[in-house]
């Protein structure tokens, strides 16, 4: 009976992995180390807790997200891509290497997820749960949708981190991307377009 809900929720997460903000900001994170795995398991790991968090204790409230709460976690995901991305561009160490003895991309992987799980394509995921039919369809949706997340983030980074920690040209480009779907993203969240 949980089958099709986790399986839908699988897909639905596979495709939500590679979003152009999620896929920006792992490509930040990711450092010419030989772990980047685990900066996309990080992420994907934070992502999936305030969506599990919340879309549980909608599915069991009947709740939704303001839509005034969701448009302030867009801009702040926005702000934080254009962030991520401008410290590429000026070659600055991990977050927080500076401040200690070792590197904290991983950590800096897991809160930037949860930032992430909070906006608006998260909202998308506890809706889409809402409408399985069942709470318990709804959990299953969320239970497939949080494994894919999380492995499908990890393959990315691994992949991102394989062509972008080894070439310089790659990462600025990773670095640039981040600041455009960042301005984008806060364009679009404060209700102006470009006309793309």
């Amino acid at each position: 009976m949980l089958e099709l809900p986790f399986l839908v929720g699988g897909l639905f997460g596979v495709r939500h992995t590679f979003e152009a903000d999620h896929v920006a900001a792992v490509a930040t994170l990711v450092e010419d180390d030989d772990r980047p795995v685990t900066a996309g398991l990080a992420w994907g790991v934070g992502h999936c807790l305030p969506v599990l968090a919340l879309g549980g204790l909608f599915l069991a409230l009947g709740v939704e997200l303001p839509a005034l709460a969701n448009r302030v976690v867009e801009f702040a995901v926005a702000a934080l891509l254009v962030l991520l991305g401008v410290r590429v561009l000026l070659d600055r160490p991990p977050i927080g290497s500076r401040l200690f003895d070792h590197d904290h991309t991983d950590e800096a992987s897991f809160l930037v997820g949860i930032v992430h799980g909070f906006a608006g394509s998260g909202g998308v995921v506890v809706a889409l749960a809402a409408a399985a039919g069942s709470s318990l369809a709804g959990a299953g949706f969320l239970a497939g949708f949080s494994v894919a997340t999380v492995v499908g983030m990890g393959l990315a980074s691994w992949g991102v981190g394989h062509a972008v920690g080894r070439l310089r040209p790659l990462r600025l480009v990773a670095g640039l991307a981040s600041v455009v779907v960042g301005l984008l993203l806060g364009l679009e969240t404060l209700g102006l377009s470009l006309g793309l």
